[in-house]
């Protein structure tokens, strides 16, 4: 397909130009080329879509389930009972909800680490979504438990093994709920089958805390000094950092998932971005799960990394980075050629409509899409070259039965544990 007309975000800048699709890749960009099949984007600004690199995607049946709690009483009182009552359906069903919002909003390819991750895949397949998928791994010290665990993380990597448009991450939770043996394995499996790692990382400052005093280090400089750090090492919030933390992350080619509302809403504390992104570690950005954020929108979640981090600077992450962050961080972290329009990578597209009020006046065109675009100005979405949503409906999705499936499993999930 040659898509013509289009005003075209391309190496960081936007010019009319015409993109050349072939075999869901991007196979030219410029002026002059042809193709017997063409779609006018006449009126429309051509994006790559943007990588969400943390969530939990069926945590969308817990949005609003608890509110404006102190996190241990959240986690304790209502998350964990919740999760503890997921079925694998419900997982299904939450994660077809999730998908449903991500490409209203915007994404192409997400970062997912949850329970029943089989019905995730499932839910990739059927929609047409990019995912990078992995089963969430706790050990806690027995070893009955990690070999379980590993065994279903074994099974859900088999199930990715070969689809196009997945990818397989192995998923210790997080350095408080692995035991360092079991870390160990982890990344000597990594290595072995060249899989990343995607784990939590000093989000709070209590597990800060309470590492230095059982190990007397910090949770990066522990996972550095047992080998787990590296390029293929996705490390979520990174929220309590300080200058050693950043340069280990650095050396190691660590990449940091920052999640700026989740962190706000949990009171977890603000990630010291702009540090981290001066000194050359890699960043990206995911929305955490709806249960503590309440959203999946990257959207927002890009204004939001932008605003927030101008309170120490107004030149702290400009718009431009924001959104490069937003897009490439993601694809440098997850290793997928996704995140950019240009020559090679997959075609992973949004396209917007330019008269939207939200997108007008035409001062500063990125500007007007990291601050102030809304959902409605997304017209069309497209991953690897095949339409998700034209004009503005899903083209691989029932969004009315899936609401109202999702709806009915989160009642009925909430009523389990009242």
């Amino acid at each position: 397909m040659l898509i013509k007309n289009g005003l075209v975000f391309s190496q960081g800048t936007f010019s009319r130009t015409d993109i050349l699709l072939e075999g869901g890749s991007i196979a030219a960009v410029g002026e002059g080329l042809a193709h017997e099949e063409s779609f006018d984007a006449s009126g429309l600004i051509i994006i790559p879509g943007m990588v969400n690199a943390h969530t939990h995607l069926a945590m969308t049946l817990l949005r609003g389930a608890g509110d404006d709690m102190p996190l241990q009483a959240w986690l304790s009182e209502r998350i964990w009972p919740l999760e503890g009552n997921l079925t694998r359906t419900d997982c299904y069903w939450g994660g077809m909800l999730g998908i449903v919002e991500m490409i209203r909003t915007g994404t192409t390819c997400f970062n997912d680490m949850y329970f029943h991750m089989d019905a995730t895949v499932r839910a990739v397949k059927e929609t047409g979504m990019r995912a990078a998928l992995t089963h969430a791994v706790i050990d806690l010290g027995d070893e009955d438990k990690a070999a379980r665990e590993l065994a279903e993380s074994d099974r859900i990597e088999g199930l990715c093994r070969g689809e196009p448009r997945l990818t397989y991450l192995l998923g210790p939770h997080a350095p408080y709920t692995c035991s360092e043996s079991f870390l160990r394995n982890i990344r000597a499996r990594a290595t072995e089958r060249g899989l990343r790692i995607h784990i939590h990382v000093s989000e709070t400052a209590q597990e800060v805390s309470d590492m230095r005093r059982e190990r007397g280090m910090s949770p990066v400089a522990y996972l550095d000094t047992i080998g787990v750090l590296g390029p293929d090492t996705i490390c979520a919030h990174c929220v309590h950092v300080n200058e050693a933390d950043r340069d280990i992350l650095l050396s190691r080619g660590a990449h940091v998932a920052h999640c700026p509302q989740s962190n706000m809403k949990l009171s977890s504390g603000i990630a010291p971005l702009p540090a981290m992104d001066a000194a050359g570690v890699s960043l990206s950005l995911g929305t955490d799960g709806a249960a503590s954020n309440n959203s999946l929108d990257m959207g927002a979640e890009t204004k939001a990394m932008a605003l927030v981090h101008k309170l120490a600077g107004p030149m702290n992450l400009s718009a431009a980075r924001s959104f490069a962050v937003a897009t490439q961080g993601g694809a440098n972290a997850l290793g997928l050629p996704v995140g950019a329009i240009e020559q090679g990578r997959r075609a992973d597209l949004v396209f917007l409509d330019a008269r939207h009020y939200s997108l007008r006046p035409p001062h500063d065109l990125l500007s007007n899409i990291v601050y102030a675009m809304r959902p409605d100005a997304i017209r069309h979405v497209m991953v690897d070259g095949a339409f998700l949503m034209r004009d503005g409906e899903l083209t691989t999705i029932d969004e009315e039965l899936v609401c109202e499936k999702a709806t009915e499993h989160a009642l009925a999930l909430v009523e389990k544990v009242r």
